[in-house]
């Protein structure tokens, strides 16, 4: 990093910071409403021992780490989207019936900048000029915006990454949470690496990919084995400029759904307006669906469909010469000003949800075929990890509605091939982040485990971590594990099981 703090120096520049620096209170910024979950991590804390109601399974042993926006405000300023929040690492440890938990900032080299500077440095609520004055001083310096690594863990080779969609991996030391700081994975990744990269457990593999703006817009593929070793892939174009989320993997195949979330590149490189305004959604674009070769992503096929919009995949397989793809699909973009907010506010009562559906993928015939598995409202679908890129039975997914939602608000089990749905209900002020999924044992069937998800209580201000058994979560939880405060929203997480 181009600055250095000492540890001391640090927190002092970051309790200032939290403090507001004549600013808002950190008990008003807790206070506020404008997102449904807390805005900003009360405080950073290491590993400590956390309260256990209930028992914890026998054998469920790991750590479970989870990213999300963990501050929103910084000198008094709050940014007002949470994808520009700085990135915060929850991690909570389970062992012998025992739990102990910590989380930390990612301390990256923008806000370590900002905290040396004592004021805010980046992001939509600098002034115009400035915003436009810093953008040309960065491009000149070769420095991109800051890296505020505050969407999904990824874990490759024994490493920890917390990543964002605009930046590269950022490497936190698994045992500490300390950042260890941005990473291209050996020279292997460009300036921007997905935070959805998705394992196809046959391969032992990882893929992922990065949008590449220019004179020309491009994807750039990339392959990450179990053992952490990196690569380049190859790049598909893209037609235009867009703001593409996530994707999905086959054993053969990487499947792209490009809807016409178009990014407004006169506005971004400007900086004018906030976050949501950069972004714009065209339906009359369509969506184009792209079918690359997993082993020679020269070999594309892609053809237009009617618009819609996804943020997230569950999983995808190979099914003769057809593609079988699971997602939460949505009708449009009104969700990106929705995020992080209380689904029963007024304002959002016209956003619809997203709604778990497969997809049939006939690239040869370029058709999509949509199936309807339940009409379950809901986002952040998951599927048992020992499938991924395989055919699947189980899906997972958090269902955060309103009160009149027929699924109610909290975990819901679907099996895919029957069309049971089994769900775990939790109070309407409470919010279910996405739900980890940890099988019970290595050769136990498919959707036999446990499940893990943060609830954070918006009335009491208090977070635990939630444990089901999977194929009973109509039963309650297991366990509670409390944290120590309450909780940012979590966007992504990841479970490292225990080595023995």
């Amino acid at each position: 990093m181009s600055i250095a703090l000492s540890a001391p120096d640090f927190d002092a520049a970051l309790d200032a910071a939290f403090a507001g620096a004549g600013g808002a209170s950190t008990g008003a910024a807790r206070g506020a409403r404008a997102f449904d979950h807390p805005l900003d991590l009360e405080a950073e804390y290491g590993f400590t021992p956390l309260a256990i109601e209930g028992t914890l399974p026998e054998g469920l042993e790991g750590t479970l780490f989870r990213v999300g926006p963990a501050r929103a405000t910084l000198f008094g300023v709050r940014v007002p989207h949470a994808f520009e929040a700085d990135g915060g690492v929850l991690a909570v440890r389970l062992s012998g019936g025992r739990a102990e938990g910590a989380h930390r900032l990612v301390r990256s080299r923008g806000l370590v900048e900002e905290l040396a500077a004592g004021r805010r440095l980046y992001g939509s609520t600098l002034p115009w000029p400035k915003r436009v004055l810093h953008a040309l001083q960065g491009k000149g310096k070769g420095k991109k915006g800051k890296n505020v690594a505050n969407t999904s863990a990824f874990l490759a080779g024994g490493r920890l990454f917390a990543l964002m969609e605009a930046g590269r991996p950022t490497e936190l030391d698994p045992a500490t949470l300390d950042t260890l700081g941005e990473s291209d994975l050996g020279g292997a990744v460009g300036s921007t690496f997905s935070a959805h990269p998705h394992r196809v457990a046959a391969r032992k593999t990882s893929y992922n990919f990065g949008v590449r703006y220019g004179r020309r817009t491009q994807l750039d593929l990339y392959a990450i084995d179990d053992d952490g070793r990196a690569r380049s892939l190859g790049a598909v174009p893209l037609p235009a400029p867009v703001m593409l989320h996530d994707f999905c993997a086959t054993r053969r195949h990487l499947v792209f759904f490009v809807s016409p979330a178009m990014i407004r590149v006169g506005r971004a490189m400007l900086q004018w307006g906030g976050f949501e305004s950069w972004v714009r959604f065209e339906p009359g674009r369509g969506t184009e669906v792209i079918v690359v070769d997993i082993d020679d992503v020269s070999r594309v096929r892609r053809f237009g469909v009617d618009a819609f919009f996804q943020w997230h995949f569950a999983n995808a397989y190979d099914d003769g010469e057809d593609l079988v793809v699971d997602l939460v699909r949505h009708r449009t973009l009104a969700t990106l000003g929705a995020i992080g907010k209380d689904p029963a506010r007024p304002e959002l009562a016209s956003v619809e949800g997203g709604v778990l559906v497969r997809h049939r993928v006939r690239p040869s015939r370029e058709q999509l075929l949509v199936e309807d598995l339940g009409g379950v409202v809901g986002e952040y679908p998951r599927a048992d990890p020992r499938v991924e890129g395989e055919r699947h039975g189980v899906v997972f997914l958090a269902t955060k509605g309103r009160a009149d939602d027929p699924h109610g608000n909290g975990i819901a089990r679907v099996d895919v091939d029957t069309g049971a749905i089994t769900l775990a209900r939790v109070a309407h002020h409470e919010r279910p982040s996405e739900p980890v999924f940890v099988p019970r044992a290595p050769g136990a069937p498919e959707g036999d485990g446990h499940v893990l998800a943060v609830v954070t209580d918006a009335k009491a201000g208090k977070s635990a971590i939630h444990v089901w058994d999977a194929a009973h979560l109509d039963d309650g939880p297991a366990a509670r594990v409390h944290l120590l405060h309450a909780s940012p929203q979590t966007f992504h997480g990841a479970f490292l099981p225990r080595t023995r």
